[in-house]
């Protein structure tokens, strides 16, 4: 990570069902987003809320409640399908739809697919329907994901996955401190749920609840002790070259 007051960090949220394909409720939603959202005034920290278009749909006073925070609204798909298995035709059935839904509450520029898998024969779809930011990378699967573009849509890696944050503190505090600009992290809203009993695979339930609202605001402070500026991820918009070390 760069020299204190030069590194961006970008909170980022994916909004869907609970721990899809596993479950089928929306407790995130309904329990985790207010936990969430507590917290990230708490620590006053804009974050982007990737959220798909069934969703808003089902929960829409969930995301205007997430604007009125100040935060952005960014697009995850419409149905959390894979990209990596759609046909082209049916990817842009899903951008299409989820564009159409979430463009009648705000102004969507940035997105994240489902799974962090966006085939980049798809990336013109999102130029198509004016999207800026993509943010489908993953640096833990690809070590050599770096912030590119193509066309006018500026790809941003995400920088560590979800459970990370929930991992003991030292190895957690080490990586976080050593992540290349900008650090994008990201959890779920139903991470926040205790869903330590559910039948799920370790990584999705452990540390879940309180356990998990606690390792996302020191991971927050461990950052922002490290010289972290947060903002949201359409602010990266514009950047026009590799900014990864």
């Amino acid at each position: 990570m760069r020299a204190p007051g030069s590194t961006m960090a970008c909170v980022t949220v994916d909004m869907e069902q609970d721990c899809p394909p596993y479950l089928k409720t929306w407790r995130g939603v309904t329990e985790g987003t207010p936990v969430l959202l507590d917290l990230l005034a708490e620590e006053q920290v804009p974050a982007t809320f990737f959220v798909t278009g069934e969703l808003a749909r089902r929960f829409p006073d969930t995301v205007y409640r997430i604007l009125d925070a100040g935060h952005e609204v960014g697009a995850h798909g419409d149905t959390h399908a894979n990209f990596g298995r759609l046909s082209r035709g049916d990817a842009r059935f899903e951008i299409d739809r989820m564009t159409s839904t979430l463009g009648g509450m705000c102004r969507v520029t940035s997105f994240r697919a489902p799974y962090l898998t966006f085939p980049e024969a798809f990336v013109p779809l999102l130029d198509e329907y004016g999207y800026l930011v993509d943010s489908s990378a993953a640096r833990y699967k690809f070590p050599g994901a770096r912030v590119s573009r193509v066309g006018r849509v500026v790809r941003v890696p995400a920088s560590v996955t979800s459970s990370t944050l929930r991992w003991p503190a030292w190895p957690r505090d080490w990586l976080l401190s050593h992540l290349s600009e900008p650090a994008v992290i990201f959890v779920h809203p139903w991470e926040f749920v205790d869903l330590t009993q559910a039948r799920l695979r370790y990584d999705c339930r452990f540390k879940t609840g309180e356990p998990a609202r606690r390792c996302l605001q020191e991971s927050i402070r461990v950052l922002r002790r490290r010289g972290a500026r947060f903002i949201r991820l359409a602010a990266l918009s514009n950047t026009s070259q590799d900014r990864a070390q």
